[in-house]
């Protein structure tokens, strides 16, 4: 991409750097305005003056931060950290702008990784039309917001930047008069302003309430109006690729949730948690549908007099007035003569009976209404329907909603009036179709102890743990709900660290003992899913899996349920043998377990537990879905979204729907079998040639890792990971239990080596494992096949690139300088060798001088924030230094410079 493209980001960035200056000049004085300018001249000239001017530079910075006292430092932190909150959002908008400009060119090629360049891509491979459509109509993508957000910037913040950010945008698309632009630059410093007022450090941890409040934010903000534009935006891309019309598309998009339900390592997860969440999510997503309903009703004023209403919608009318005589009654001059109107308030007033149903049963437990804060019902035109003895005949699950919406769209149609509102209606029957009556659907997920420990006491064979009591307890919770709500509410049990078949037969027993039974379908309304998360569980899975087909009693279990899900975890693994010999079990198993399926007659549906860090699973989605082995995908993809990722993936209407394109056209693209594919000889010779990167990474990381006997107190040290623990990012321990590196959870472990710029999880081992393969006879030629022709090998080391790219080591040495000398000496030089060993070989393997050098758009974005985040980097390691020398003043300027760090890096774990 051209400089010239990227002007107007560089204006918008000036120009809200400009109105920052300014804020900060009248805010705190001249003083810290010239303080912060020069150390951004520093800084820069560090990064990007003349050769021999660098080193000098890099002292004076160092000199300079090295003398200001803790609450010197603070304000000049503050100013960097809101620095790089204004860059984000200019980013934002910026893909927003580049998106809308490729999108008005109307003879330009389809932007890349888009639906119709998707579905052009599957036409070329050879998918005809009729292929497309089935696997458009079979195809699910369910996305799943994790309980445990690691986004370290508080939602008050979060907010101010959303109002800057449609400011932003409003100017980029409007004319406006001088009067106006003078306007919105005032906006939008009050809110630079106020945001220089607002503490970004939480005073507490927030609560399980909170993350339930700021995921679903999300939902009911973004989610709730982009779901509808996805089936329009199938049908375009398709009529783009084919030349004809797809006709009616589903809603592939499903949303799952687990703020509320992850009991995983969070004692404040019980089950009276798990049972408010429960109403949370159903009370919210009613709320949600009245306003929708309300706004359908008030469009659809066809009369009788000059429209015939069909027999279906009379039919309906009379049997919701018999069910429902004080509303038929209360609504009769209302909507006398308009049929539609007059259906929907039956409907509204069905929503207000459930949702009244809800409200009651909150009232006894208000916890959570604290926390999320009350949202008041929507005005209603109906009287609540238990008012008039009509509660009982409020809905209870999604179908009945969704059969009256369908049964609008359908009678429109027949009315003629397809393009009166119909479309509306079937937009919202779909959006029923996908969420059901929640805004999402809550999933739970637990220890595989605990639920081994419950079956045991459960047949006498043991004591009643804590664990397994409360498994037990929520489990019982969960079956209220479903006879409440109807089974959708919550059907879904995760089991962790599963290990054996044995922890999910347990689970079984537990299911049935909490009463998680249909009895007119004699099954269970649970599905139970194993969560492999170590090398070893992931190598085992496979058998596992054949075990449990082979269980009679499980057997028959999955043949009630129709599939068989399994997750796969990519943080455990990558954190205990590195990311190489991780990626290559991951791989594996999902190779195997669809394998396992197909013979036993079952159906797999496999769920990626991924995090935002290439060191636990991360990565441009739409690659990373293609790259995963052939058959895995096979019209079903589910994976988790974690909380840091949730904003510059979701936090505008149109970066959700880029998002969502990525990963609903990677779906697509391999369940259409389109996707690039090497022929399966070479394959099965490429996967032989990683399973030996994989070993050599393997045992190379955890050499370092796990068997030196440095390393740890090096980690400790030479990271802020000690001061990670007093944030207050998320509800839940920074580990599993009481114990060392073993308990500590892949966040925080990633989270650390990327405060001090060296990212070592997601490198280190792989250039070992390449100098291993490629130093032999032909190796370095197989390297360069590999990643020129298995899109898996290529995704893996792009993604190493990346993270290569971002990290620092220059600045990495000053945190090693944090730690003793016995235990630098022994860690930090290996750190380098291994470094710069792999940037060497994926140079030479991608044919390049200079690491992301096919990737300019990113290597911009590195550019730009890097002298800026450098400051804050520099400022940590002094104040870290003075802290461990005894400072008491410095934790709360430590914390700024990890909040500044993870905006300016835009990663945390």
């Amino acid at each position: 991409m051209s400089r010239e493209v990227d002007k107007p980001l560089r204006s918008d960035v000036r120009f809200l750097g400009r109105l920052l200056g300014e804020v900060l000049v009248e805010q705190e004085g001249e003083a810290l305005f010239a303080l912060e300018e020069a150390i951004r001249e520093l800084s820069i000239r560090r990064r990007r003056g003349p050769r021999e001017g660098r080193a000098q530079a890099a002292k004076q910075l160092v000199r300079l931060l090295g003398d200001l006292t803790p609450e010197q430092a603070e304000p000049v932190i503050r100013a960097f950290s809101v620095y790089f909150r204004l860059v984000n959002i200019a980013e934002q908008h910026h893909r927003i702008r580049r998106a809308r400009s490729h999108a008005s060119e109307p003879d330009a090629p389809p932007q890349r990784g888009s639906l119709a360049a998707v579905m052009i891509s599957a036409r070329k491979a050879g998918v005809s039309a009729e292929d497309m459509r089935k696997t458009i109509a079979r195809l699910t993508v369910t996305l799943t917001l994790t309980a445990h957000p690691t986004e370290a910037a508080r939602r008050t913040v979060l907010e101010k930047l959303y109002r800057i950010a449609r400011r932003l945008e409003e100017r980029d698309r409007c004319r406006l008069l001088p009067r106006e632009e003078a306007e919105a630059q005032d906006a939008m410093r009050e809110e630079i302003t106020t945001l220089w007022q607002t503490d970004e450090v939480r005073r507490e941890k927030p609560t399980v309430g909170d993350e339930v409040k700021n995921a679903l934010w999300y939902v009911e903000e973004i989610l709730w109006d982009v779901m509808p534009e996805l089936p329009r935006e199938l049908g375009r891309a398709f009529r783009r690729a084919y030349g004809e019309d797809l006709g009616e598309a589903p809603l592939p998009l499903r949303i799952h949730a687990w703020p509320g339900g992850d009991m995983d390592g969070n004692p404040n997860v019980t089950p009276e948690v798990v049972e408010d969440a429960l109403r949370a999510y159903r009370a919210r997503g009613l709320r949600r549908l009245l306003v929708s309903v309300r706004e359908l009703g008030s469009t659809l004023s066809q009369s009788s007099r000059y429209v015939d209403a069909p027999a279906p919608l009379l039919a309906s009318l009379e049997e919701d007035a018999r069910h429902m005589p004080a509303v038929a009654s209360q609504e009769g001059a209302h909507t006398d003569g308009e049929p539609w109107r007059r259906k929907l308030k039956f409907v509204e007033a069905r929503l207000s009976a459930a949702l009244e149903v809800v409200e009651q049963e909150r009232a006894a437990a208000r916890w959570i209404e604290r926390s999320l804060g009350t949202i008041p019902p929507p005005r209603s035109g109906v009287a609540g329907a238990s008012a008039h003895g009509e509660l009982g005949y409020g809905y209870r699950d999604g179908e009945d909603l969704c059969r009256d919406l369908l049964l609008v769209a359908d009678t429109l149609r027949m009315a003629n009036a397809a393009r009166a509102g119909e479309r509306r209606a079937r937009a919202l029957a779909e959006r029923v179709r996908a969420l059901g009556l929640s805004i999402a659907e809550l999933e739970l997920r637990a220890p595989a102890e605990d639920a081994v420990a419950a079956a045991r006491w459960l047949a006498g064979g043991g004591e009643e743990t804590p664990g397994g009591a409360r498994i037990l307890a929520t489990l019982r919770k969960m079956a209220e709900a479903q006879h409440e709500y109807g089974e959708r509410a919550c059907r879904t049990l995760i089991l962790s660290m599963t290990k054996s078949a044995d922890d999910m037969l347990a689970a079984l027993s537990c299911a049935r003992a909490a009463g998680l039974w249909d009895p007119d379908k004699r099954r269970l309304t649970v599905d139970i899913v194993p969560l492999f998360e170590t090398l070893g569980a992931l190598q085992q899975a496979p058998d596992i899996l054949r075990s449990l087909l082979a269980h009679t009693e499980y057997r028959r279990h999955l043949e009630t349920r129709g599939t068989q899900e399994v997750m796969v975890g990519y943080s455990d693994s990558g954190k205990e043998v590195g990311l190489l010999a991780a990626a290559g079990a991951l791989r594996n198993a999902q190779v195997e377990l669809p394998r396992v399926a197909r013979e036993a007659g079952i159906g797999l549906r496999i769920f990626h537990g991924r995090g935002e860090s290439v060191a636990r699973g991360g990565g441009p989605a739409q690659e990373g879905i293609l790259a995963l082995p052939a058959g895995s995908v096979d019209g079903h993809y589910k994976a988790t979204e974690q909380g840091e990722a949730l904003d510059h993936k979701y936090a505008r209407p149109e970066l959700a729907m880029r998002t969502l394109e990525l990963i609903i056209g990677g779906a697509l693209l391999h369940t259409a079998g389109a996707e690039e594919r090497p022929p399966a000889a070479d394959e099965a010779r490429y996967a032989a040639v990683f399973d030996e990167l994989a070993e050599v990474g393997r045992k190379t990381y955890r050499s370092l890792v796990w068997e030196d006997p440095s390393f740890i107190e090096f980690f400790s040290t030479a990271t802020p990971v000690d001061e990670l623990s007093r944030m207050n990012i998320g509800s839940r321990p920074s580990k599993r239990s009481a114990g060392g590196l073993e308990a500590l959870r892949a966040i925080p472990w990633v989270f650390g080596w990327t405060q001090n710029r060296m990212i070592l999880p997601g490198w280190y081992g792989v250039g070992s494992a390449l100098e291993a393969v490629g130093s032999r006879p032909g190796g370095a030629e197989m390297l360069v096949e590999m990643a020129q022709r298995w899109p898996f090998f290529r995704t893996v080391l792009d993604n190493v690139q990346m993270v290569l790219a971002k990290s620092d080591l220059d600045i990495g040495g000053r945190y090693a300088r944090l730690a003793p000398q016995a235990a630098r000496k022994a860690i930090w030089p290996k750190i380098k060798a291994e470094h710069a060993l792999t940037a060497r070989w994926l140079k030479r393997i991608f044919g390049v001088r200079k690491l992301l050098e096919s990737n300019p758009t990113l290597q911009r974005s590195i550019d730009l924030r890097n002298p800026y985040v450098d400051p804050m980097s520099f400022l940590q390691v002094s104040l870290l230094r003075k802290k461990r020398k005894g400072c008491d003043g410095c934790d709360r300027a430590i914390l700024l410079t990890i909040n500044g760090i993870a905006a300016g890096m835009r990663n945390t774990g």
